[in-house]
């Protein structure tokens, strides 16, 4: 891949991120309207249908293993998604965004579990920055640690290891990823839907205000249908951890954003104090050691 196109693919990564920081908030303000399934499921049915309808002619030469590899990929992404959603109705926008961020430090881990290699050094100073700012986020007090914050912290898993799947199967030779790109899209969007019905809710039989319209307009083609299908395609020609570490600045547009755009419930922005902004600069700065790599000799095969 010429520097030129891993710029441009940077740039769009680095855009996709900022398009998830602002949805923080953009999805709290929608959850308050909707349920967080009928949400989840009209954003994804949305993204489907675009990706499909722009790139409908790769189809024609779908192979099986595509199916597959795109279904499991969707599982993750849907576990993720739910739990992310639901737990935003328990928590701060901005706390949402951050313990997200903590995706980038669990990346290298469970892919270095996986390809039985002992973490390095630097990605265990990174998890302790991480989650001693994690810590401080949370104003010092366990107690501050809410429902809603374990859930966020549940949704990391699935976002870990649909980067790691990614990666796994989208660097195979004889695959297209935009065909894997659909039906990962496509599997979430079922999972959604079906999980909807089960709990009794109809995503198809609801009254939109203007605000959830134009959220599921922009989390569902912005946020999902250019961004989960450019992950894809720009993981075939980077690793798990070059795409984690630019996620990485997502927490920052996710703070940024909530102190920006009011809450449509009690109209005001998410401040949070000072001591929150330190464990974020924290967090932050463990996510960055956990992607340095000082020496690639401390790299072990386990036996």
């Amino acid at each position: 891949m010429s520097t030129r196109k891993r710029i441009l693919a940077d740039g769009i990564l680095l855009f996709v991120t900022m398009v998830w920081g602002s949805s923080f908030v953009l999805m709290k303000n929608t959850i308050s309207q909707l349920h967080p399934l009928t949400f989840l499921a009209i954003r994804f049915l949305l993204a489907w249908l675009v990706v499909t309808a722009i790139f409908w002619r790769n189809l024609k030469k779908l192979k099986p293993k595509e199916i597959v590899y795109g279904s499991i990929i969707g599982f993750f992404l849907f576990l993720g998604m739910a739990l992310q959603v639901v737990g935003l109705k328990y928590t701060y926008a901005s706390k949402s965004a951050f313990i997200t961020g903590l995706t980038v430090v669990l990346v290298p881990i469970f892919a270095g579990i996986i390809e039985r290699k002992i973490p390095r050094v630097n990605v265990i100073v990174g998890v302790i920055f991480a989650f001693v700012g994690l810590f401080l986020l949370n104003g010092a007090k366990i107690s501050h640690f809410n429902f809603g914050d374990f859930l966020t912290l549940l949704a990391d898993f699935g976002f870990v290891f649909q980067i790691i799947f990614i990666d796994i199967f989208t660097s195979k030779e004889d695959v297209s990823t935009i065909n894997i790109a659909i039906f990962q899209l496509m599997s979430a969007a079922v999972l959604y839907i079906i999980f909807s019905l089960f709990f009794g809710v109809n995503p198809f039989s609801i009254k939109l205000t203007l605000n959830s319209i134009l959220t599921i307009l922009i989390t569902g083609i912005l946020g999902t249908a250019l961004a989960f299908t450019a992950q894809v395609f720009v993981q075939k020609y980077t690793t798990p951890t070059h795409t984690a570490l630019i996620f990485s600045a997502e927490p920052v547009f996710g703070a940024i954003f909530s102190a920006i755009i009011p809450s449509v419930v009690t109209h005001t922005t998410e401040i949070l104090p000072l001591i929150s902004y330190i464990g974020c600069g924290l967090i932050l700065i463990g996510m960055v050691i956990a992607e340095i790599s000082f020496n690639k000799n401390l790299d072990m095969e386990l036996s």
